[in-house]
C-alpha cells in the first residue's frame, strides 16, 4: 500500500511540475506577443509620421530625432535607436535613384528568457516578418 501511495504521489508531482512548466512557457509567449504588438504599433506610428512629415518637407523622410522634435512622434522616439518594450527600433533614411526612402526595423532585445520575431517596414507600409533574423523587404509580409 505504501509503495502504491508513493508511486501515485510521484506521478502527481510529475504532472503538476509539467503543468507549471507549460503554464510558465505560455506566460512567456504571451509577454513576447504583447511586446511584438507594441513593436508593430511603433512601426506603424513611424510610417504614419514619415508620411505626414514627407507631405510638408518635399517628400523627404526624417530620423527618429527629427520626427520626435518636430512633434510627429512622442518623446519615446527621441533617440537614434529607441527601445519599445523589449524591441529596439532602427531606421535608415535617404535618397536613391527612384526617390527618397525610409527603412525601419524592430528587433527583439537579446534576452535569454524570451524572444520574439523581427519586423521591417518601409515607405510601402508593408510589414515584413522574420522569425530568426532581422527582417528585410524580401521577407514575407505579415498577415493583417
Amino acid at each position: 500500500m505504501f509503495r502504491l501511495t508513493t508511486i501515485t504521489l510521484a506521478f502527481l508531482i510529475c504532472i503538476v511540475s509539467l503543468s507549471c512548466q507549460s503554464y510558465s512557457t505560455g506566460l512567456q509567449q504571451s509577454v513576447a506577443r504583447a511586446d511584438e504588438t507594441s513593436a508593430i504599433g511603433a512601426l506603424r506610428a513611424v510610417a504614419t509620421a514619415q508620411q505626414v512629415y514627407a507631405l510638408s518637407n518635399g517628400d523627404n523622410y526624417a530620423s527618429f530625432q527629427q520626427l520626435s522634435q518636430g512633434g510627429y512622434l512622442d518623446a519615446r522616439f527621441n533617440s537614434e535607436k529607441p527601445v519599445m518594450k523589449d524591441y529596439v527600433l532602427s531606421m535608415e533614411v535617404g535618397r536613391e535613384s527612384d526617390g527618397p526612402f525610409f527603412r525601419c526595423k524592430a528587433d527583439p532585445v537579446d534576452n535569454s528568457v524570451k524572444t520574439g520575431r523581427h519586423f521591417y517596414m518601409d515607405q510601402s507600409r508593408m510589414l515584413h516578418v522574420n522569425d530568426t533574423q532581422p527582417a528585410t523587404a524580401s521577407d514575407p509580409v505579415a498577415a493583417p
